[in-house]
């Protein structure tokens, strides 16, 4: 009886010492949000192709990410880490935007809706749809051919 006990004893032990760590508890990945939206200009009421929107961190103005419009004007900055940001776009021939976005876990994504650029020289007069003219000098320049934005304050 005595070598049953001590050899189950020792198979058990073997056992447990044998079986596969449980993995710890994973922290989750550090959450990221999006900003969305769409540019628009004001007088033909057309989609803005091809123009850059300009993401930076808001306590600093560190550069976080510059994303392209699409072929309808649409533009999605995706992966930023949640936290508080300045939006900022500039197109030639347009007054220079800029808004401000908070991305928090119960609201990690933002839309910014439809974005109305306002030439340079139409009046701005009150829309419907948010038109923020800023400034009119430039913001941000993006070089075509070099993954290089210099950002103006």
């Amino acid at each position: 009886m005595k070598t049953s006990f001590a050899s189950a004893a020792l198979v058990a032990m073997s056992v447990l010492v044998a079986a596969p760590q449980l993995p710890a508890q994973a922290t989750p990945p550090p959450a990221r949000g999006t900003v969305s939206g769409r540019l628009f200009d004001g007088q033909t009421q057309e989609p803005i192709p091809h123009s850059y929107v300009v993401v930076l961190r808001a306590s600093d103005g560190r550069f976080m990410k510059a994303v392209e419009t699409d072929a309808n004007g649409r533009f999605r900055a995706s992966g930023l880490p949640l936290g508080r940001y300045t939006v900022r776009t500039t197109v030639l021939g347009y007054h220079g935007l800029q808004a401000g976005v908070a991305l928090h876990p119960a609201r990690p994504q933002h839309a910014l809706g439809t974005v109305v650029m306002v030439p340079l020289g139409m009046q701005v007069a009150s829309a419907d749809k948010q038109a923020w003219a800023a400034r009119s000098k430039a913001i941000a320049a993006v070089e075509p051919r070099r993954p290089v934005v210099r950002v103006r304050s």
